[in-house]
Order: C-alpha cells, then sequence, then structure tokens
C-alpha cells in the first residue's frame, strides 16, 4: 500500500514539474501547426511577365489577390486554376487598349486577346464588303493597335453639260466682201452624263462614265459672209476667161433673173432634186437638164455653173428668164432682180 502511495506521489509531482509542462506545449504546438498546415494552399500567381508565390486558406481568387495587394482591372482577364494537392496557379491577363477609327469618330475597346474582328465586335463597328481596312480582320490584336476604316461607296450621278453651238459662214456674191448677214441664231444643246463615282469617306475618287444621252441637239448658229465666189458649186470643167466660157452653144444676154428657194429635198419639174446650181427656166427656150454657166456681164456677180431644173409661171409667160435657186430664202431675197448672162453649155 505504501508503495502505491509512493508510486501516485511521484506522478503527482512529474505533472507539476516545468519538463511536464513544456512537453504539452510542445505537443499542443505541433498539433497546431499541423491543423494550420492542413489548411494552408500554395497558389503561384502569374501577373504579365512577373510570378508571385502566396500561401493562402482562402479559396476565392479576388480574395487571394486582395490579400496580396494585386489590383485587377474590369477588363483585365483572371483565370483560377483551383486547388489540387495544396497547389493552384491564379493567371492575370492585363487589357491593352486598341483603338478604332471609323465614321469620323475613335473609339477605343479594351482587349485581352482576340483578332481584329473581335475588336470589331467589341466596338460595335461594322465593316463593309467594300470598306478599306488598314489591318487585317483576322489579325490578332496588340496593345497600341490602331486600326482605320474607309468607307466606301460607289454612287451612280448625273449632270447635264452644255454642248456649245458650232458657228458656220457660208461665202457668197450676194453681200460686200466681208460683210455678214445672219442666217439662224445659234443654240447651246445638253448633254446628260451618268457617271458611277467612288467614294471613300464621302469624298469622290473616282468617276467612271457609263452613259452618255444628248437631251438637246445644238443649233449650229450660221451667218452669210460677202466674198468673191460664186453661187454654185457645180463645176462641170468648162474653161472661163474674163468672166465667160470659152466654148458653149449660145448666151442669152441681158436675161433677167430672180431668186427663190423652197424645202429641203424638194423636186423641180424635171425631177431633179433642188439645190444651189439648180435654176428654173422656160423649158421651149432652154431644155431641162441643160448645164449653164450664170454671171453678170461685169463680173460683180457670178451664180456659177447651173442646171436647168424647173420652171414657173412667170417663165412660161416671160417675165424673166431665169430663177436661181437657193438653199435659204434669205438669199433668195438678196438675190432681188438682176441682169444676167445665161451661157447655155449644152
Amino acid at each position: 500500500m505504501n508503495r502505491i502511495c509512493e508510486k501516485a506521489a511521484s506522478v503527482l509531482r512529474f505533472l507539476k514539474s516545468r519538463t511536464f509542462m513544456v512537453c504539452v506545449m510542445a505537443v499542443v504546438m505541433s498539433l497546431t501547426v499541423y491543423a494550420v498546415s492542413a489548411t494552408t494552399n500554395t497558389v503561384y500567381i502569374k501577373d504579365q511577365d512577373s510570378t508571385t508565390i502566396a500561401y493562402t486558406s482562402k479559396e476565392d481568387p479576388d480574395e487571394i489577390l486582395k490579400a496580396e495587394g494585386i489590383e485587377v482591372g474590369e477588363d483585365d482577364a483572371v483565370a483560377f486554376s483551383g486547388f489540387e494537392g495544396g497547389a493552384g496557379e491564379i493567371v492575370i491577363d492585363r487589357a491593352y487598349p486598341v483603338t478604332i477609327e471609323a465614321d469620323g469618330v475613335t473609339r477605343t475597346v479594351m482587349m485581352t486577346d482576340g483578332t481584329v474582328a473581335d475588336a470589331l465586335r467589341k466596338a460595335s463597328v461594322s465593316l463593309g464588303s467594300e470598306d478599306l481596312i488598314s489591318m487585317s480582320p483576322y489579325e490578332f490584336t496588340e496593345a497600341g493597335d490602331h486600326v482605320v476604316i474607309n468607307r466606301v461607296e460607289y454612287v451612280t450621278t448625273t449632270y447635264e453639260e452644255t454642248i456649245p453651238f458650232e458657228t458656220e459662214y457660208k461665202e457668197t456674191p450676194l453681200l460686200y466682201n466681208g460683210s455678214t448677214r445672219c442666217l439662224q441664231r445659234g443654240e447651246d444643246g445638253i448633254r446628260v452624263l451618268t457617271y458611277v463615282e467612288t467614294t471613300i469617306d464621302g469624298v469622290v475618287h473616282e468617276a467612271e462614265l457609263i452613259g452618255e444621252n444628248v437631251v438637246k441637239k445644238p443649233v449650229t448658229e450660221r451667218y452669210l459672209l460677202g466674198a468673191d465666189v460664186p453661187v454654185s458649186n457645180l463645176d462641170f470643167g468648162y474653161q472661163i476667161v474674163d468672166n465667160a466660157p470659152v466654148s458653149y452653144r449660145y448666151v442669152i444676154s441681158n436675161a433677167v433673173s430672180t431668186g427663190y428657194s423652197a424645202r429641203p429635198g424638194a423636186w423641180g419639174a424635171s425631177g431633179n432634186t433642188l439645190s444651189a446650181g439648180h435654176v428654173a427656166v422656160d423649158p421651149s427656150e432652154i431644155p431641162y437638164n441643160s448645164r449653164l454657166y450664170i454671171t453678170s456681164a461685169d463680173g460683180s456677180f457670178v451664180y456659177g455653173y447651173a442646171i436647168a431644173s424647173d420652171t414657173g409661171t412667170g417663165l412660161l409667160n416671160d417675165v424673166i428668164d431665169v430663177d436661181l435657186f437657193y438653199d435659204t430664202y434669205l438669199e433668195s431675197a438678196l438675190n432681188g432682180r438682176k441682169s444676167l448672162n445665161i451661157y447655155v453649155l449644152g
């Protein structure tokens, strides 16, 4: 019994000793360290070119980053792998600016990855099939990229263009040399031109003519111009000396002549189409289709070579001997009444 009491007293003294207390503290610390180690994970934080190693018991990546004093922007991308075997990884993709210039507006979007097409979609900018773009839509973006879009349109446009009238002079012996009389006033014409214009951002860079339509033809302004020339353009090849043909069948001297005109394309009594160089006669004196040369005796007026192609009441009644045809009424009026020699050539 005494032996048992002695052992109990010895145990009590040990429990109260410093050695026992130290052992107890060691055990408690070991248990604490084990408990902490069991709830702490290692996380590798990759932020661009830097990597941070952190030990944490937190599970939320935002809380882990906040605890480490790492700020993340609203456009930055954070990827967390989760913990496995006491380790995990957080990867931060920092957003970078990409500017897009289109329609007179410059927009900036923040990107962490993606192509130019992705940046356009993010900026709500459409790209037409004909538009010009400074970078390929399939090219991957980088920090500081500046994308420029030029809008291309094809516009059909019509323009009115003035066609200036031309001026013609017809020489005639009916006027003094160098003097003029207006036969017909000129009028400008109008031409409508149709173009397809290529515009870039509203500015015309190229225009292709695709159609031309004259909606009003110009009217030529015509004048008579006094000159020493015959009225007729006919030429029968006779030799003319001293204002008379060298050879002819007969001549009607001091014949009374007047002038007349008719609508374009009119026919004479002979069936010939009338124009300057065709004259009206009395066919009993000068047969139709006879070749003639008509001039004043002094050569001050030369009608020139002519063909007997028509007749009229005054001719048949011996009022006049020859009626000279003119292409215009004004010329026929300027002719008046003249005394001329009619050389009948054949």
